[in-house]
């Protein structure tokens, strides 16, 4: 992805960061280290999230190029598409499942470290213990974020591959995608409502997504796992 500097890299895949990401630190820099801090680990959160995508897809013998940080979030870039069904799901749902194995793993240790007053406040920045448990509980929206039965999230993919083996891919393609579509539509109201840039941004990324996962070439009917 033009406009990207890499940071490292890791199992043959290169971490990127895009320029625009900058963008999103100078926006929260006013409000002070810790609200920095809280985005880092939103990403690396997010990092982990696309990594275990991708090293599922690798399994899949999918060459997987490099993975883009954008301040709405990660892409990986991969050579194809899995040309299963049964391979879409595990890579999809890989990432999610990533998500909620760090909130088991830290639970009871957050928990004991920070106490339950602390790892079960409202989602604050206002001390360092509480940003901690934020970064934590990040985890968990992303998950349920990214299930969303909506392309091009995983859980549209997840979706489209539970669909096809019955409907075919490009009729389970179209419901996810009209699904994503429709999804987009709603951010896009309630982000000009609430004059949120972010949940607009968001809209405008899925919308196109979908459109371009409904006009990519190679699908066919036979596809099934």
């Amino acid at each position: 992805m033009r406009g990207s500097i890499k940071l490292f890299r890791v199992f043959g895949i290169d971490i990127n960061i895009h320029i625009t990401f900058l963008l999103l630190i100078l926006l929260v820099l006013p409000g002070g280290m810790r609200r920095v801090c809280l985005v880092l680990a939103i990403f690396c959160c997010v990092t982990m999230h696309e990594l275990c995508h991708s090293l599922m897809a690798k399994r899949f013998g999918i060459k997987v190029h490099e993975i883009t940080l954008l301040p709405i979030g990660g892409v990986a870039s991969m050579s194809k598409m899995p040309d299963k069904p049964s391979q879409e799901l595990a890579v999809s749902i890989a990432g999610p499942l990533s998500n909620l194995a760090i909130i088991v793993i830290f639970y009871y240790p957050l928990k004991m470290l920070l106490g339950p007053d602390v790892l079960f406040h409202p989602l604050s920045t206002a001390t360092w213990p509480l940003t901690a448990a934020y970064a934590y509980w990040v985890n968990l929206i992303l998950a349920g974020f990214n299930l969303l039965p909506a392309f091009p999230m995983d859980g549209g993919r997840i979706l489209r591959a539970a669909l096809a083996s019955k409907l075919g891919m490009k009729k389970a393609t179209r419901i996810a995608v009209s699904l994503g579509h429709i999804f987009a539509l709603a951010f896009a109201y309630f982000g000009l409502v609430q004059f949120n840039l972010i949940l607009v941004m968001i809209a405008v990324f899925i919308y196109i997504a979908a459109s371009l996962e409904e006009t990519r070439g190679g699908i066919n009917d036979d596809n099934n796992g």
